[in-house]
């Protein structure tokens, strides 16, 4: 066995797991992958909250978007918005 590795042991609630396990399934994914996702993404973004590493993530893939539509100001986005 790798030292390198711990075994995660804990108890939780047989209704929370399967509700939890239920959508996770459903995204094609299993517990054990998606807790490690999930951990990770913890680790990367230093947040758990997962509408910030959406937003995070919509952010950096923006930025590689040479024709995305730039504002010098909030009030010139605003204005934007309201014109259309």
């Amino acid at each position: 066995m790798s030292t390198n590795k711990i075994t995660c042991s804990f108890t939780v609630d047989r209704d929370i797991y399967n509700a939890y396990k239920s959508i996770v399934v459903k995204g094609g994914e299993n517990v054990k992958g998606n807790l490690i996702r999930y951990m990770l993404n913890v680790i990367n973004y230093e947040t758990p909250n997962a509408d910030t590493i959406s937003a995070i993530k919509e952010v950096e893939e923006l930025k590689k978007n040479p024709n995305k539509k730039t504002y010098a100001s909030f009030s010139e986005l605003l204005e934007d918005i309201t014109n259309e």
